[in-house]
């Protein structure tokens, strides 16, 4: 079957599992769906362009707090928020891009580390501005009006599921028409071989910071949508565990395989459900499935998939 079609086949499906499913089963496919939006996110950094990034927990809290403060002061709703989220911390992308045009491997990630922890400083010790630990609190989505009459309304956690669906898929059609463009292309070129992919001219600062920056956009689009379900925003929701849980879920998976993140982001996080009382152990867990992953499978589930189907 086409990838399209299975795509589509998917999206329909999620989209009637609301009517089957209770308000606890919908919250986790909601969960899911951001975390898909964040794996898809990081392994356009790590898996095509080869920037290893420890530091998507901190983008998608600048997308979160972004959303918090624009409603707090300004009474903005998540239709502004979310471009305002991804822009902000598209921005942010780029600015910890700079240091990846000197930087390389494991002094990547701990600039990127770095970076994660003084974004997670600032937002839970700036009391004044972001609220401390205490945290923002948000307003119900309003209604989106177009000329006067309302077309969209989030009354409800079916429709905001729906919505956040809907931007899910937006996300991950960006992320595919990235990877298979010459943007995509030079990404890959430059994780191969970025000595050259700059001899035979190609823009390897360019094709770094778009790395960056898009990665840094859609964690912002998932920390907006985060922020919004769960009627506001604390530090500890986005601590350096989380970036390293997306990193689980893109290393399971496999890298720059698209799909791969996908999976390994619905793998992890249906996994606690389905643990029971041992959810608890959850982070462990990651950390050992992260281990076995690169020790018998570097190259991920859907590598590995592939490997096989091309002897």
């Amino acid at each position: 079957m086409k990838p399209y079609l299975v795509g589509l086949c998917v999206t329909v499906a999620l989209a009637f599992a609301p009517f089957m499913l209770g308000g606890y089963e919908t919250n986790v496919l909601m969960m899911m769906l951001f975390f898909v939006i964040l794996a898809v996110g990081l392994d356009l950094v790590a898996g095509y362009c080869g920037q290893f990034s420890f530091a998507t927990g901190a983008f998608y809290g600048l997308g979160a707090y972004t959303a918090a403060i624009l409603n707090r002061d300004l009474g903005s709703s998540i239709w502004l928020n979310l471009p305002a989220g991804a822009f902000v911390a598209g921005l942010f992308g780029l600015l910890l891009g700079i240091p990846a045009l000197r930087l390389k491997g494991h002094f990547l990630a701990i600039v990127t580390i770095a970076f994660q922890t003084i974004v997670y400083l600032t937002i839970s010790q700036w009391t004044s501005f972001t609220g401390g630990q205490v945290g923002l609190s948000l307003a119900n989505p309003a209604p989106l009006n177009l000329f006067g009459i309302v077309t969209i309304e989030i009354g409800s956690l079916r429709s905001y599921y729906w919505l956040t669906l809907a931007v899910s898929v937006v996300c991950l059609l960006v992320a595919w028409r990235l990877v298979h463009s010459r943007l995509g292309s030079e990404w890959v070129a430059i994780r191969d071989d970025e000595t050259l992919a700059a001899a035979v001219g190609i823009d390897t600062t360019r094709g770094k910071l778009s790395a960056f920056i898009a990665s840094a956009a859609l964690a912002g689009v998932a920390g907006v949508l985060t922020a919004h379900a769960l009627r506001g925003v604390t530090p500890d929701d986005y601590t350096i565990w989380i970036s390293a849980t997306v990193v689980a879920m893109m290393v399971l998976g496999g890298r720059g395989t698209f799909v791969g993140p996908i999976l390994g982001a619905v793998f992890l996080v249906l996994v606690p459900e389905l643990l029971g009382k041992f959810a608890e152990y959850k982070m462990l867990i990651y950390g050992v499935l992260l281990v076995l992953a690169i020790t018998l499978m570097p190259e991920g589930v859907i590598g590995r998939l592939r490997k096989r189907a091309a002897r």
